[in-house]
C-alpha cells in the first residue's frame, strides 16, 4: 500500500511549535527523567567544540538504560511514542525529541548504548537527524542513515539489518554529514558512557537576525542563556537585590533558572548537571510568607477519565512573596502536570492598579491536558473552571492579607457580613413598635429599603389604628461574582451612620405622629387591631411585599449593567492614557535627544569661534585679509 510521504521541509515547520528555546531543552530534560526507572542517576547538559569548523555544539546525556536499535528507530520516527502508555512517564506524542533538537539546530546526532534484555547481547547505535544532509542532497523524504554494533565477547562487531553495502553507505553518510571525522572517532563518543546510556550532540546551531547564535554560553560559563526578547537586563539587576523572586526574575532567559524549578520534585539522587556544576532544586513555596492552602476539587472532568483520575483534586499553595514590602511586580500561578512545571507564574487576574501584586501560588493539576509543546494547557471547560477559581482563590487572598505587606486595604461589598442589628438600632425599633401600638390615629410610614445588615421596618394604619405590618429585613438575590464589580461607594462606617440617621428617621416621625399611652391602653389597641385585620389585608400585606422585592431585583439587574458598561469605559480610558502616556514619554525622549545635540552642536560652534578669535589675534593680518 502506498504511504504517507514526509517533506524534509517538516522538521523545520514542526520544530517552530516550540516559540521558547528554553522549552526544547526541558523536552530532553523529561527524556532522560523518564528514564529514572531504568537506572538513570543524571543528566549532563553541556557545550562542547565540532572538530570540523570548531563551532560550539550542545550535548545532552543521561545514565539511562539507553535505547536498543528498533527503539532508536522509533525516537527517531514521527509520533511514535511507547509511553503514553505508561502513567509515571512524561512523554504522550512521540513527538518531543523531534521538535526540540530542530528547534535548538538544523542537525542531531545520536549514540546509545543498551544492556542486552532477554538473553540478547548488549548493542550500541548511532543515528543522524540532519536537515542539512537532506536539503543538502536534495531528498524528498526524511532519510535518517543509522548503524548498528553488537558485543560479542570483548569487542564490538557490526550489526547488519541489510547489506554490507547499505551498513557502508550508512556510515559514510553519517561521517560526511556529522561533526565527526572517522568510524574511530564516532566509536570513541561510546568510551564516554559506563555501561549504558544515551548521548545527544546538537550542532549546527540557529542564528539571530543578527548572525549571533540564539544561545549564549559567554554570559556565565556555568549557564546556558537566550537572547532576544525573554532577556531583560532590568530583571536581571532586580534579582540581584531581590534573590527571593529571583527565579520569576530569570527563568525567561537562564536554564539554570528555569530548570531548578522544572520539576516540583526530583527523585532521590537524580542530578541536573548543567556545564559541570549541579543546578539546584528550588521549590517555590520556600519564597513565599503568609502561606494558606486550599483544595480544589473539579466539579465535571471530561468524559472518558478512569476513576482514578476523576478523584484527582488540586492543592493550591499561595503567599505573598517574600519580598512583596518592596512592591515588585511578581504575580502569578506556577502549575504543574504530573509534576512537570507547564506554565510559570501564570497571571490570570490583571487588575489596572498594583491588586494582586506580589502573590505567587503553587499546585499541581493532574486532571488538565498539557498542549503539544508543554508550554500550555488545551482551552477546556475543566481549564476555565480552573481559571476561575484561581481568581478567585488570589482575590480572597488580597483583601484579607494586603495591608500586611504594605498595599491600603480595600474592600468590597462581599466583605461586609451579614450582622445583626446594633444595639442601638433595636432599641429604636422597639420604642417605634410600642408608641404605633399605643396610637389612635396613626398614618404609614414605612421604611422601604435600608443597607445590608440594617432593619425595615413597615408601620400601617386601619381604621384609625396603628398596625405593625413587617418586622424583617429586605435583601433581594445578588449574584455573589457580581459583588466583587460593585464600586466601594460607602464605608464600613459610612454604611452604618446611614442605616442609624434612616431608622432615627422613622422613629422620629412615628414619635410625632403616635401619641403616648399607658402599656394596658397598648395592649387593648394590639389586640382589637389583630380582630380588625382581616386575612384579605394580610395576603394584600404580601403581594405588595412581593411586588417590590420584584422591582428592587429589576433596579439591581439594571445597576449591574451599568456597572459593568462603567467598567468597560474605565478600562478604555486606561488603555488611551497607557498609550498617550507611552506616545509622551517618547516624544519626552526625542526631545531630549534633539536637544542634547544642539546643545553638543552650539559647544562646537563655540570652539570654533574661540579658535578663529585666538588665530585673529594672534595673527592680524589674516584678520585684514
Amino acid at each position: 500500500m502506498d504511504h504517507v510521504r514526509v517533506h524534509p521541509k517538516f522538521l523545520h515547520s514542526n520544530a517552530t511549535s516550540h516559540k521558547w528555546a528554553l522549552g526544547a531543552f526541558a523536552e530532553l530534560l523529561d527524556n532522560a527523567l523518564d528514564e529514572v526507572c531504568n537506572g538513570a542517576n543524571n543528566v549532563c547538559v553541556d557545550v562542547v567544540r565540532n572538530k570540523k569548523d570548531g563551532n560550539e555544539m550542545l550535548m545532552v546525556e543521561d545514565d539511562g538504560g539507553g535505547m536498543t536499535p528498533e527503539k532508536m528507530r522509533e525516537c527517531m520516527s514521527l509520533g511514535y511514542s511507547a509511553k503514553s502508555k505508561l502513567a509515571n512517564t512524561i512523554g504522550q506524542y512521540g513527538n518531543g525529541f523531534k521538535t526540540s533538537t530542530m528547534r535548538l539546530g538544523a542537525d542531531v546526532i545520536v549514540f546509545s548504548r543498551c544492556e542486552g534484555e532477554d538473553g540478547r547481547r548488549p548493542t550500541q547505535t548511532i543515528g543522524v537527524l540532519s536537515y542539512t544532509f537532506l536539503r543538502g542532497t536534495g531528498k524528498e523524504d526524511i532519510v535518517v542513515p543509522m548503524i548498528d554494533y553488537e558485543k560479542r565477547g570483548q569487542g564490538w562487531n557490526k550489526m547488519m539489518r541489510g547489506s554490507p553495502d547499505d551498513w557502508h553507505r550508512n556510515l559514510a553518510t553519517i561521517v560526511q554529514w556529522s561533526p565527526y571525522l572517522s568510524e574511530e572517532d564516532l566509536l570513541q563518543q561510546f568510551n564516554l558512557f559506563k555501561e549504558h546510556g544515551t548521548r545527544i550532540i546538537i550542532y549546527n546551531l540557529w542564528e539571530d537576525d543578527e548572525g549571533k547564535l540564539e544561545l549564549d554560553f559567554d554570559t556565565d560559563p556555568h549557564d546556558i542563556q537566550i537572547r532576544g526578547v525573554n532577556r531583560d537586563e532590568k530583571n536581571i539587576q532586580m534579582a540581584k537585590r531581590y534573590p527571593n523572586s529571583r527565579h520569576f526574575l530569570t527563568y525567561r532567559h537562564s536554564l539554570r533558572s528555569y530548570a531548578s524549578i522544572l520539576y516540583l520534585r526530583l527523585p532521590y539522587n537524580f542530578r541536573i548537571i548543567l556545564r559541570g556544576k549541579d543546578v539546584e532544586h528550588h521549590n517555590i513555596v520556600n519564597d513565599m510568607m503568609l502561606t494558606k492552602e486550599v483544595t480544589y476539587r473539579p466539579l465535571q472532568l471530561p468524559e472518558g477519565m478512569s476513576p482514578k483520575v476523576a478523584n484527582m483534586t488540586a492543592n493550591v499553595t499561595l503567599g505573598f512573596v517574600k519580598d512583596a514590602k518592596d512592591h515588585i511586580a511578581v504575580q502569578g500561578f506556577s502549575v504543574y502536570h504530573k509534576n512537570r512545571l507547564i506554565k510559570p507564574f501564570w497571571r490570570l487576574w490583571n487588575p489596572a492598579g498594583s491588586q494582586g501584586r506580589g502573590i505567587i501560588g503553587v499546585l499541581e493539576a493532574d486532571f488538565v491536558e498539557p498542549t503539544h509543546d508543554k508550554q500550555g494547557f488545551e482551552r477546556t471547560a475543566v481549564l476555565s473552571r480552573l481559571e476561575n477559581k484561581l481568581v478567585k482563590i488570589q482575590k480572597d487572598y488580597w483583601y484579607v492579607n494586603c495591608q500586611t505587606v504594605g498595599y491600603a486595604p480595600v474592600r468590597r461589598t462581599t466583605d461586609f457580613p451579614e450582622r445583626e442589628p446594633s444595639v442601638s438600632v433595636r432599641r429604636k425599633s422597639c420604642r417605634v413598635n410600642q408608641n404605633c401600638h399605643g396610637s389612635s390615629s396613626g398614618r404609614l410610614k414605612s421604611s422601604n429599603k435600608l443597607e445590608k445588615g440594617s432593619l425595615a421596618i413597615n408601620v400601617s394604619s386601619e381604621n384609625g389604628s396603628c398596625h405593625e405590618a413587617s418586622h424583617s429585613c429586605i435583601e433581594p438575590q445578588q449574584d455573589p461574582a457580581s459583588d466583587e464589580r460593585v464600586p466601594q461607594m460607602l464605608t464600613r462606617s459610612q454604611s452604618k451612620t446611614v442605616a442609624t440617621n434612616r431608622v432615627g428617621q422613622v422613629s422620629t416621625d412615628c414619635d410625632a405622629e403616635c401619641s403616648t399611652k399607658s402599656k394596658k391602653e397598648s395592649h387593648e389597641a394590639t389586640e382589637s387591631l389583630r380582630e380588625i385585620v382581616s386575612p384579605a389585608m394580610a395576603k394584600l400585606l404580601n403581594e405588595r411585599s412581593c411586588e417590590r422585592c420584584k422591582s428592587l431585583g429589576t433596579e439591581l439587574e439594571q445597576a449591574k449593567e451599568k456597572i459593568e458598561e462603567l467598567e468597560k469605559e474605565q478600562s478604555a480610558f486606561l488603555e488611551i492614557i497607557v498609550q498617550e502616556k507611552a506616545e509622551r514619554e517618547q516624544e519626552e525622549e526625542r526631545l531630549r535627544k534633539s536637544l542634547t545635540d544642539a546643545s553638543n552642536t552650539i559647544g562646537k560652534l563655540l570652539e570654533k569661534v574661540k579658535e578663529l578669535e585666538g588665530r585673529k589675534l594672534q595673527n592680524p593680518k589674516v584678520e585684514h585679509e
